[in-house]
């Protein structure tokens, strides 16, 4: 793919053996100097995939050369160490530029003139309408869910960010979409770009193995904590709002625990790093999180995803369940749901193409008023699906 042995060394070292297809296919182009147009589910490898190019082609050079934006401080963070794993011992210096941090810290690493900058779309132009950073000589720019950062309303610092680089700069554009505002961003500052989609980047991996649980609420602590006596793997817990996060994690540890920890976006950046230092080293093995903060948990290894709160959206399960089978590893997908959250998985099945596998609580009752004949036709196997299962197919499992 054009790596240096000096990076194939280190990814060795890391114990990557073998790209996955995201990385076989932007690497080279990359090296080219192309713009790229990227499309790719989450936990792809993709971070691997732009940051291995800029290494390469800034290796033994000086100033700042290169800008990875990010959509959110945890996503930054955890850019940034992968950058550092690969770009310190090459003896390239890098900077995280993230909210809720001491801009004074990021003002004095930034006047060492780091060859990489990482950061967040409002810190970024921060430092840019401070004075503190110059992009004129930048040579890459990177958008690491371009879709999502426009979502967020940060069209303006974008464009702030980008008017700033040079027209000659190489730009890869990574986007879950590529419409609307994203197809104005890519179209206004892509030069021909390379189009890359390697499936439907909202879409769940196949190594994932996705299960419904149908209950009331008065059971979901009950069988939390069976499913958590089951796993003896890393395991995250989504629910809806931090402060659900906070109750569930206390009454986890007041069960016994205490290898429990919970993540909102209300906590202090250095407390947020340090719950997820904890988690991916394993010090803690339950994290409770919502769904703000865990977007930007881009951890390997985690086991079981469990939904304690159904999701509201499409794009919030598929993320969520991201966070297991990455990389082409296994993983497990739970998802607790009421009655009343019928029409949500109504929207999700049809998307997915399929039905989930469900089972159902053994003292659990269907309300009919709630449950009814009408809902169950709507759950019939949709005509978009590769695999045509009949409706008698899908049995519940009251076991």
């Amino acid at each position: 793919m054009g790596i240096g042995q000096e990076t194939i060394d280190l990814l060795e070292k890391e114990k990557f053996f073998s790209p996955t297809p995201v990385q076989e296919k932007t690497i080279p182009f990359s090296l080219e100097g192309k713009d790229l147009l990227v499309s790719a589910k989450t936990g792809s490898g993709k971070t691997a995939g732009f940051c291995l190019p800029l290494i390469e082609k800034l290796r033994g050079r000086k100033g700042t050369l290169g800008v990875i934006v990010c959509p959110v401080r945890e996503i930054a963070l955890q850019t940034h160490e992968v950058v550092q794993t690969f770009a310190l011992p090459q003896g390239l210096q890098s900077v995280a530029t993230i909210g809720g941090v001491n801009i004074r810290q990021e003002e004095q690493a930034l006047r060492e003139y780091p060859q990489i900058i990482v950061g967040t779309p409002g810190r970024i132009a921060d430092h840019i309408e401070r004075g503190n950073l110059w992009l004129d000589y930048v040579e890459m720019v990177i958008l690491d869910e371009a879709d999502r950062m426009l979502d967020m309303g940060f069209s303006k610092q974008l464009n702030q960010i980008m008017d700033a680089t040079s027209k000659d700069r190489q730009t890869l554009f990574f986007s879950a979409t590529v419409s609307g505002e994203a197809e104005k961003l890519a179209n206004r500052y892509l030069k021909d770009p390379i189009r890359i989609s390697l499936g439907s980047a909202l879409s769940v991996a196949d190594t994932i193995t996705q299960e419904l649980l149908w209950l009331n609420d008065c059971h979901k602590k009950r069988e939390l904590l069976r499913l958590i006596e089951e796993e003896t793997g890393s395991i995250i817990v989504f629910t809806s709002t931090k402060v659900d996060a906070q109750s569930l994690w206390r009454s986890l540890y007041s069960r016994g625990h205490h290898d429990a920890s919970y993540l909102s976006s209300d906590k202090i950046q250095k407390h947020r790093e340090q719950v997820l230092d904890e988690f991916k080293e394993g010090k803690t093995r339950i994290l409770v999180a919502t769904d703000v903060a865990g977007r930007g948990i881009h951890v390997d290894h985690i086991a079981h995803v469990i939904n304690f709160d159904f999701p509201l959206g499409v794009e919030d399960y598929i993320h969520r369940v991201g966070r297991t089978g990455r990389n082409g590893q296994t993983g497990k997908a739970t998802s607790f749901i009421t009655p009343e959250e019928s029409k949500q998985l109504i929207e999700l099945e049809k998307y997915l193409g399929s039905p989930i596998p469900e089972k159902k609580v053994f003292d659990f009752e269907l309300d009919p008023r709630i449950f009814t004949k009408a809902y169950q036709r709507k759950r019939k196997p949709y005509r978009n699906h590769s695999r045509k299962k009949s409706r008698n197919s899908r049995s519940i499992d009251k076991s």
